[in-house]
């Protein structure tokens, strides 16, 4: 049996998973945006784990590099499994029981992989998956809630940070895997873990912070266009050094029209979706204000 059979039936699950949700409350684009939210944050707690500590890996048999192996397997489990049930875990609040349940399923799930020779583990111990699994789940529980009943804007703009964060740096790991761009900053050997590295942990984080701040803080609607300048000037700068590397046939235009999509994506969503959890949470500010 090939070995991406496996990822496809979790492919498979989430679909399952994000389907009966969306059926269930039927809310597109705020669903949308939690799914981003919690993508983002299993990406950040594997990115630790899997490209810093290399606690195990991932064997979908699609490409000869372990770390390009690593990228494809982390966003198929991530993206699919864990953050289609997140949300689930989100929308219907279940008991801290029933999250402990689907933590043992998630364990279940790693020992199958195990044995079907589709994934190893370093110095991981499945044990960890379930302990990880039910913190994060649980976090997301009360993560909800808090952005449900909040009286400020901060939470909000905790989420739109992590999916700036995930929509800059999702189009540099899929064009790693088709070998088309790169950072190179020589951290470590491994051209895939070096780029994954320096793009997730310090470049897309920075200029999600800056995209925020243009988002919330200036009151004129022009200052948007600032991080776009921003973060075409620091590719240029990172391009003109060598760190910044293109393969084949692609060019700097391409990532700068990639640039604009991904930054007009991120104030589409910031337009459209968790406003009526904001303006609920305002309306019920001022109607305790009245009494």
């Amino acid at each position: 049996m090939p070995n991406m059979i496996w990822y496809y039936g979790l492919i498979v699950i989430g679909a399952i998973i994000t389907g009966y949700t969306l059926f269930r409350k039927r809310n597109v684009v705020d669903l949308f945006t939690y799914f981003l939210f919690t993508t983002a944050w299993t990406w950040v707690g594997e990115a630790v784990v899997l490209f810093v500590f290399n606690a195990y890996a991932y064997k979908p048999g699609l490409y000869p590099d372990p770390f390009a192996e690593n990228i494809i397997g982390h966003i198929i489990a991530n993206s699919a499994i864990w953050a289609s049930t997140a949300i689930w875990v989100m929308i219907f609040q279940p008991t801290y029981l029933i999250i402990g349940l689907i933590c043992l399923l998630f364990m279940l799930i790693e020992e199958m992989f195990l044995n079907a020779g589709v994934y190893t583990q370093y110095w991981w111990h499945t044990y960890m998956t379930g302990i990880c699994s039910f913190v994060f789940l649980a976090a997301m529980k009360k993560w909800y809630i808090i952005l449900k009943k909040t009286k400020r804007n901060s939470p909000r703009i905790t989420v739109f940070w992590t999916i700036a964060w995930i929509i800059l740096q999702t189009p540099t790991s899929v064009l790693m895997l088709f070998d088309k761009q790169f950072f190179r900053v020589n951290w470590v050997e491994n051209i895939y873990r070096d780029s994954t590295l320096f793009s997730g942990f310090l470049y897309h984080v920075l200029m999600a912070f800056i995209v925020i701040y243009f988002m919330f803080v200036p009151k004129n609607k022009y200052w948007k266009l600032a991080p776009f300048l921003i973060l075409i000037l620091a590719d240029v700068i990172l391009w003109s050094t060598g760190i910044l590397i293109f393969y084949g046939d692609w060019k700097m235009i391409y990532l700068i029209c990639i640039r604009a999509a991904c930054l007009l994506y991120i104030y589409m969503l910031e337009k459209h979706s968790v406003n009526s959890v904001i303006e609920k949470a305002s309306l019920e500010h001022k109607a305790v204000a009245k009494k």
